[in-house]
């Protein structure tokens, strides 16, 4: 077994990316065995879990462009929607930041009518408009991938207040809070915190004990976290400081 995962990761390490399908090819085990060699080895911090495959953890402290987001993780991500959909009444004003997360909740809003809705993402502002039961407003600013920042953002964020921001992260864990790769993402975080009735944290458990460069909010910012499965037990000291909820299968 350890000689396997050891060639595992010799092979990751020389192709930066490698898929499940290449793996069981390569190694001559069942695709379940090499996704169970693939779990441990990101237990260990050792590499990525991507959709089809892994990538050495160096990697992930490149930011990957939206549509590769947009997949990774899409299952959990979709549980998320499901719950945060509970959070949202008919006429009501939210904000989404420009993750893929929000991104794949943006297609749960149909289900809801004359929502005014707020987006740094070009992408989830356009599938918001072409529903047409709901008012779609892309803020302003710098565009790099579909994503929305820079100075001239941060302003028209500061004039803006809602009702609900949905918010997700790169990381999240019980010292630092959320955080972030790219500053001016968690700049606008900062910003549109102060102008919520409610902040709601949308974050798949991939991201748990992880923390980035930027921090975006702090524990005292959220009022309730979303994830896809039970948070790990050292999560247990942020409970008197908003409301977990998660998929309980």
């Amino acid at each position: 077994m350890e000689d396997r995962r050891n060639r595992i990761m010799e092979l990751i390490k020389k192709r930066k990316y490698i898929s499940i399908d290449f793996l069981t090819s390569e190694l001559h085990f069942s695709a379940s065995t090499i996704r169970r060699d693939l779990s441990y080895l990101e237990d260990l911090n050792l590499i990525r879990r991507t959709s089809g495959g892994a990538i050495l953890v160096k990697e992930d402290l490149i930011e990957n462009p939206q549509l590769f987001k947009y997949e990774t993780h899409k299952g959990e991500k979709r549980i998320i929607a499901e719950l945060a959909l509970d959070f949202v009444e008919d006429y009501a004003t939210i904000f989404l930041d420009s993750s893929s997360t929000s991104q794949i909740f943006s297609e749960k809003l149909n289900k809801r009518k004359n929502l005014t809705i707020f987006s740094t993402n070009l992408t989830t502002a356009m599938k918001v408009e072409a529903r047409k039961k709901n008012h779609a407003y892309c803020i302003g600013g710098l565009v790099n991938d579909g994503k929305v920042g820079g100075s001239l953002c941060e302003q028209m964020t500061s004039n803006i207040v809602v009702d609900c921001a949905f918010i997700s992260c790169r990381g999240f864990d019980t010292k630092f809070g959320a955080s972030d790769l790219l500053e001016e993402e968690a700049g606008i975080k900062k910003i549109i915190k102060k102008n919520a009735k409610k902040v709601i944290l949308l974050v798949d458990s991939s991201k748990f004990n992880k923390s980035y460069s930027f921090k975006s909010l702090g524990i005292d910012d959220i009022d309730h976290l979303i994830t896809d499965r039970k948070p790990p037990e050292n999560f247990k000291v942020l409970d008197s400081y908003f409301e977990t909820l998660y998929w309980n299968d």
